[in-house]
């Protein structure tokens, strides 16, 4: 006669698969569709992940993979120009926050085409209202255009650059024409959305996050072992992995200073740990 199992020994299998489906569920990409170039990620959020004060609303995140700055704007069909956006560091949620109208995030290594004075007609972006100063972002920089009135005939708009950087006590934002904004004392209306992007953006930069294990571990300017020494990290130093360059002995990183600046250097494999 063949013994019965327990109903707990059969009810295993299914509580195993659905522990491997929680596990795998955590584990997966938020954000798999996100662009990332120079330090500086940028995603599009489904409207159902929206909450006031953008209910119904897509989003649209930006943020520095190493640093705080990020940036979360509202977006809807209806005045698109005219949505918010808000400009915080993840790290400090009681920190100064900027909420601005009539601005959008772009992605950095656009800046040289709104910087270009010879355009076509097929350009997707409008022209900078004056020449970019530095043409090109820093690493790690978000890039902020806002739509303004040109006197140009053969353009009736222009592009004002905004740069948020991290820096030693924070972000900061940097306009081109010397005209930054100010900054407000906190924004309680958006503290559970951009929590909870901030987490989402956190989740997805995982991976990529890395720390120093050597009490010295040298910084080179290119990928390769031979190329002049520019700086140093020591241990427990935590970067930013750009490009692991599988089977290469150098990876690109991005390391925020003590004195804010983010940068961008070479640094051997075997220095480093996930």
């Amino acid at each position: 006669m063949r013994s019965r199992l327990p109903p707990s020994l059969l009810r295993r299998p299914a509580l195993a698969a659905a522990l491997l489906a929680a596990t795998a569920a955590l584990a997966a990409d938020p954000l798999p569709e996100r662009q990332c170039s120079g330090g500086v990620c940028m995603a599009n959020i489904d409207a159902r992940q929206a909450m006031a004060p953008c209910p119904n609303a897509n989003l649209v995140i930006a943020w520095a993979q190493a640093g705080g700055a990020m940036t979360l704007e509202c977006w809807t069909a209806e005045a698109p120009r005219d949505q918010p956006i808000l400009v915080f560091d993840r790290r400090f949620p009681h920190a100064p926050v900027w909420e601005m109208t009539g601005i959008r995030a772009v992605a950095p290594e656009a800046l040289p085409q709104i910087a270009n004075a010879q355009r076509g007609d097929s350009d997707a972006l409008l022209p900078a209202c004056q020449p970019p100063r530095p043409p090109t972002m820093a690493p790690g920089e978000l890039l902020l255009a806002e739509r303004r009135p040109s006197d140009d005939p053969r353009h009736p708009w222009c592009y004002r650059i905004l740069r948020v950087a991290t820096t030693a006590t924070g972000i900061a934002i940097r306009a081109d024409d010397g005209q930054s904004p100010k900054p407000q004392p906190d924004a309680p209306d958006w503290a559970p959305l951009a929590t909870k992007m901030a987490a989402l953006a956190d989740r997805a930069d995982a991976p990529a996050r890395a720390h120093v294990t050597r009490s010295r571990a040298s910084l080179r300017d290119a990928p390769d072992p031979k190329s002049p020494v520019h700086g140093f990290l020591v241990a427990g130093d935590a970067v930013v992995v750009l490009d692991p360059a599988p089977g290469k002995p150098l990876v690109k990183v991005l390391y925020v200073s003590a004195r804010g600046p983010a940068i961008e250097r070479w640094i051997a494999r075997a220095d480093i740990a996930f």
